[in-house]
């Protein structure tokens, strides 16, 4: 008999409710493993502006089994408009990583997992330009966009950014427009979301994709 099937251990787990996740068996889209990602820029243009500061999570059978975050020291001033929505200052970028070795450490952070961001189309362009220029490769991980999703499982909803979504989920947002707040963010949207595609009947990654 395993140790969470003994009585003992059952014992224990009516004293301590937080035992009972040993017990439960993870299933459906929340027993994927993905990335959570997100990107802070200079500007809307892949091509032609900056990524400042990205952040992932990794998670594992619906558990962060790590993070990454980074600020990327770039050349030149900030516009102005940028400092204001992000907080992110010019000085705070001196002290940032070269991207080189972000984009690096991105790319091996990542590897094949499937990546989750509200609005993907925004942030994977940006991250393959610089990826492709720093290392000359991109991310062809299968991807999940919560801004999307959002728009088809809640149709009734006056905007679907992700404060204004959260906000409906009543998730917490202490700190937007800051890629690692905006990360947790869009995972604790994750989570809901999953919730509404599984009452659908979508639990594989292959399902979702295919929506």
């Amino acid at each position: 008999m395993s140790l969470i099937q003994s009585q003992e251990f059952i014992k224990l787990e009516s004293e301590y409710p937080f035992l009972r996740r040993a017990r439960e068996v993870v299933t459906g889209l929340k027993a994927l493993s993905y990335i959570i990602i997100d990107t802070e820029t200079t500007g809307l243009e892949p091509q032609s502006n900056e990524i400042i500061e990205v952040a992932a999570l990794k998670i594992v059978k619906g558990e962060i089994a790590d993070s990454f975050a980074s600020l990327i020291n770039i050349n030149g001033d900030l516009p102005p408009e940028i400092v204001r929505i992000t907080g992110i200052t010019r000085e705070m970028l001196d002290d940032g990583e070269d991207k080189f070795a972000v984009m690096e450490k991105l790319h091996a952070f990542a590897a094949d997992t499937p990546l989750v961001a509200h609005n993907v189309d925004f942030d994977l362009p940006f991250l393959n330009r610089h990826l492709g220029e720093t290392l000359g490769q991109t991310l062809p991980n299968p991807t999940i966009c919560t801004l999307k999703l959002s728009r088809r499982l809640l149709p009734g909803l006056p905007s679907h950014k992700l404060a204004k979504v959260a906000a409906h989920f009543q998730i917490p947002t202490p700190l937007t427009h800051r890629a690692p707040g905006d990360v947790e963010i869009t995972y604790q949207l994750w989570l809901k979301l999953i919730e509404m595609l599984e009452k659908q009947g979508i639990s594989t990654l292959e399902a979702l994709l295919k929506t």
